[in-house]
């Protein structure tokens, strides 16, 4: 078994952000438990980086809510020495279902608690801590007034949005905002309540976006957050400036976000405490003009817009204080401006393209 820095189970492995973080822990020598949903999907990891072969072991969970799912990864985890650390990564992002209880907010929270007690009963002695991908959503206020920037957000803020209101008012952003606060609440209650033998980190960025590392079928599965902030406006979706809007105004770059991931396996400063992720400014001007900055080439295919108008007109949000996250993580962590993190999705996002073509 390749990797002598540890073990660490992986949820979600091959989704946008855990790729990045597989790569990272593959990096730094540790070995992976990895949960994906199928035997095709752990195919398609190792047909997109085969180098990363000797460090993963598999293990298929198709449902993170049904009875004793992870039994089976924490028994591989003790027949190989024992499991160091959790990464939680693993969530439902899907803003145009319809069922928002069953499809996003109760797998969150389920999926979650599932995992947390499982760690507790089945971790091992030498399980140290349980690092859980959270989001900026459950931190912003989803009833602030977008027209005037009150005090930067901290990790002190709780959304006060609630599942009952998403689903009353059938709003797919407010019900990924819920089950991401709910989940999060339920892994730090568990923890009050239950004082297991490993401590809690929670990572919560906002908008997600960066080059792409894991298998994508076609345009129709690039990730959510690459889709309506970049992906879109090469795709032809977006045409017209004056009826767009975000649905949040600041993003990190994912690659931050999986270097946040793999740090926080091991700060002390970090335990028992939530990591704002926050790099810059985000809106559709200022993806537009990147991409005519950068790509003169795709001048016909990505509408102009307004350019000198960055923020859709009555939206000035609220911004951040990401001061505990550079301090815990430094010096590694340094943010990767907005523009690059934009001009390095659109290079990745070419480049799949090519490849679906062919």
């Amino acid at each position: 078994m390749a990797g002598t820095a540890g073990i660490v189970l992986l949820t979600g492995a091959n989704g946008f952000v855990a790729s990045h973080i597989v790569a990272g822990l593959f990096e730094r020598d540790f070995h992976i438990i990895a949960t994906v949903r199928s035997e095709k999907r752990s195919e398609e990891m190792l047909q997109t980086h085969p180098e990363w072969k000797d460090y993963i072991t598999f293990v298929y969970i198709p449902d993170m809510m049904a009875p004793n799912a992870y039994d089976e990864a924490f028994k591989i985890a003790k027949e190989r020495g024992g499991l160091d650390f959790i990464i939680h990564n693993a969530s439902p992002l899907n803003f145009a279902t319809k069922e928002l209880e069953r499809e996003v907010i109760e797998p969150a929270v389920k999926g979650t608690v599932g995992l947390i007690e499982a760690a507790h009963k089945q971790g091992g002695s030498k399980l140290k801590r349980f690092v859980q991908l959270g989001s900026a959503v459950s931190i912003l206020d989803s009833f602030d007034d977008m027209s005037k920037p009150g005090k930067p957000y901290t990790e002190a803020d709780w959304n006060p949005v609630t599942a009952e209101y998403a689903i009353e008012k059938e709003d797919g952003v407010a019900a990924y905002n819920a089950s991401k606060k709910l989940a999060e609440q339920a892994a730090w209650k568990y923890i009050e309540d239950h004082k297991p033998q490993f401590d809690l980190v929670v990572i919560n960025p906002d908008i997600i976006i960066g080059p792409i590392l894991h298998y994508v079928t076609g345009p129709g599965n690039v990730n959510e957050t690459n889709t309506f902030a970049i992906w879109n406006f090469l795709n032809g979706t977006y045409n017209n400036i004056e009826e767009l809007k975000f649905p949040f105004y600041h993003a990190v770059d994912v690659r931050d976000v999986a270097l946040a991931h793999i740090l926080a396996l091991t700060r002390p400063a970090a335990a028992n405490h939530r990591h704002i992720l926050v790099s810059g400014l985000i809106s559709p001007q200022i993806v537009i003009n990147t991409i005519h900055r950068h790509f003169p080439e795709l001048k016909d295919r990505v509408i102009k817009g307004n350019p000198e108008q960055l923020l859709p007109k009555g939206v000035d949000p609220t911004g951040w204080d990401v001061s505990r996250s550079l301090d815990v993580f430094a010096p590694e962590l340094k943010y990767i401006g907005i523009e690059t993190s934009v001009v390095d999705t659109v290079k990745s996002l070419l480049e799949l393209e090519r490849g679906w073509k062919e």
